[in-house]
């Protein structure tokens, strides 16, 4: 894709969004060379106010521990915002909920692009319920929202419909006679996995009445479809899709600067020069707080010192939760070890992820991921654990047979 039609897509979905909201909070400052001047500068004093009020709630929400963070309250505002003025509302909210880089933001963002009522956005849903181990409910849940994207015409939402009422999965029993129907109109809608069945179904008599014909009509139609695509995973998967691109900036940002300390830190002369010049630095601005008050505050010379009070205490207080709760050294020692393959450390990883901490989300499928890594390597807790998840669909799809499964290898390991 040229420069130039990036330019035109990003405009067409974000562009004039982003334009107009900068209009609205830069374009009054605008005045401030006029006769008007004074409403530019009461325009700086709300946004400065705007920023103090977002900073003192930031602060207010993390000693409280509020469920959605005011970042991430400022951040859906700004997307909604953006979608509000796109052409294509549907198809951004899907892209920022493909890159989002927490799972629970992520959802929103699909609740968002799913209540435009288009049919990959329900197909997308569909996939959450059906693949998020939320049980029986759950995958009923799913087949509607694959019926709703079928109706309105997405050929693999009529295939996998076809796929679950054939085999019952969200279903008290199968209705194979209404799952021939999906696998037709799939096929017709040109997905071959769809035509490929109906060609086997039709030459072996599977769930139809056998017909010769009609297994080399729908053969012909199969070969003429490939390849065929792979099947689709929910995009809120790790795997699914790459992370957004400005999370990605700031990941690997963040691990330079991280390896760079890493580096810096191994060494006892800069620890010492960093411990002393943040000492430095915190009676500086005792200083200078100190001398503001000391001039007097019939000037309003403590303003400043007002508003940068609560960013300051935001930053001492992620710090201290950080230091708390984080790696030690600024890495993630346990994620470092899992990745190399140690099944102790993929085991543990797996059960912070499914306890959820301040600094791990609580996360079922990826807890599942690693509980599966370390079952793979041999180790039997994390075979119970994913036992325990198979049996209550936590973060894969409930499947009884595959809990037994790993459940007696978890007892044959322990007693081997």
């Amino acid at each position: 894709m040229s420069r130039t039609a990036k330019a035109q897509e990003a405009w067409r979905l974000w562009g004039r969004g982003a334009a107009l909201l900068v209009l609205v909070l830069l374009g009054p400052l605008a005045l401030q060379w006029t006769p008007l001047a004074f409403l530019a500068n009461a325009w700086k004093g709300v946004l400065i106010l705007a920023a103090w009020t977002f900073a003192v709630g930031s602060i207010i929400g993390g000693l409280l521990k509020a469920s959605v963070p005011a970042v991430t309250l400022a951040e859906r505002l700004f997307r909604s915002w953006l979608a509000r003025f796109s052409e294509q509302p549907e198809e951004l909210w899907l892209r920022w909920a493909r890159g989002a880089h927490h799972p629970p933001l992520a959802r929103w963002y699909l609740e968002r692009a799913a209540a435009l009522g288009g049919r990959e956005a329900q197909f997308q849903e569909g996939l959450v319920f059906m693949e998020g181990g939320q049980g029986h409910g759950g995958q009923a849940t799913g087949l509607d929202r694959f019926r709703r994207a079928a109706l309105r015409g997405h050929p693999e939402a009529a295939f996998r419909l076809a796929e679950a009422l054939r085999t019952g999965q969200g279903l008290p029993l199968p209705e194979s006679g209404e799952s021939e129907t999906w696998y037709q109109r799939a096929a017709a809608l040109g997905f071959g996995p769809a035509a490929a069945w109906l060609a086997q179904a039709y030459q072996e008599g599977d769930g139809v009445p056998a017909d010769e014909a009609k297994a080399r009509e729908w053969a012909l139609t199969a070969e003429r479809l490939r390849p065929f695509p792979p099947l689709s995973h929910s995009l809120l998967r790790h795997d699914a899709a790459p992370a957004d691109p400005l999370v990605q900036v700031a990941g690997k940002a963040m691990a330079g600067a991280e390896a760079l300390a890493d580096r810096a830190l191994e060494h006892r002369p800069v620890r010492g020069l960093l411990l002393v010049g943040a000492l430095l630095l915190a009676a500086l601005w005792l200083g200078v707080a100190l001398i503001f008050f000391w001039v007097g505050s019939s000037q309003l010379y403590h303003l400043p010192l007002l508003f940068m009070t609560p960013p300051l205490l935001m930053l001492a207080w992620q710090a201290r939760q950080l230091r708390r709760e984080g790696p030690r050294t600024g890495r993630d020692r346990l994620r470092e070890a899992a990745e190399a393959g140690d099944p102790e450390a993929c085991f543990q990883l797996g059960l912070a992820h499914r306890k959820g901490s301040f600094h791990r989300n609580r996360d079922f499928q990826t807890a599942a991921l690693w509980f599966r890594k370390a079952a793979e390597a041999g180790h039997p807790g994390a075979m119970e654990a994913l036992a325990e998840a198979y049996l209550g669909g936590h973060g894969v799809l409930r499947d009884p047979r595959e809990a037994q499964r790993w459940a007696e290898a978890g007892r044959r390991e322990s007693t081997s």
